[in-house]
């Protein structure tokens, strides 16, 4: 994974640690195949990271359909991480019953990726937005998926350093 050290450059010595997880969160991992990247990707596209978007995009580790359904993940998250937490904020009773009416049709199709891979990416998302009830409810369907707590563990570690590997970025 060669893309990563484009990453890891990006990275100032201050932030050493940050750099040395980017390879032990991504490259060394339980999560099978270009899972990770595309973890990587959508947790990027999260934080807005374009720098690390377009790493990952030029790379190549990923087929463009996984890179169209962990963009598209994430991108519905950004969505859904705002409206639940904004439900539950309300704390009435009457708004906790009105549907969302917000189109989240990418669903249907798991963005053009297998379920489990489209939870994952949206996970990843989700993590960044800090939304525990999207948090709860894609990890729950991701050990129904059969994922291990592990690898679940591992979505979370990846989102983490992605987060804070876009924050170093941005501030340089």
């Amino acid at each position: 994974m060669e893309f990563l050290t484009l990453i890891k450059n990006l990275i100032p010595d201050y932030a050493k640690d940050i750099r040395l997880n980017i390879d032990g969160t991504i490259a060394r991992t339980s999560l099978e195949g270009s899972d990770a990247v595309g973890v990587a990707l959508a947790a990027a596209f999260a934080v807005k990271s374009k720098p690390i978007i377009d790493i990952i995009k030029a790379s190549g580790v990923m087929s463009p359909e996984e890179v169209n359904a962990a963009l598209t993940a994430s991108a519905l998250m950004g969505m859904n991480n705002i409206w639940y937490p904004f439900v539950e904020m309300t704390d009435d009773a009457d708004m906790k019953t009105q549907a969302a009416q917000l189109r989240m049709n990418a669903y249907a199709t798991n963005g053009g990726v297998d379920k489990r891979r489209f939870e994952m990416y949206a996970l990843a998302a989700s993590v960044i937005g800090k939304c525990h009830f999207c948090v709860k409810s894609h990890f729950e369907l991701l050990k129904k998926e059969g994922m291990s707590t592990v690898q679940l563990r591992d979505v979370g570690r990846i989102a983490a350093v992605i987060n804070a590997a876009a924050q170093v970025i941005a501030a340089e």
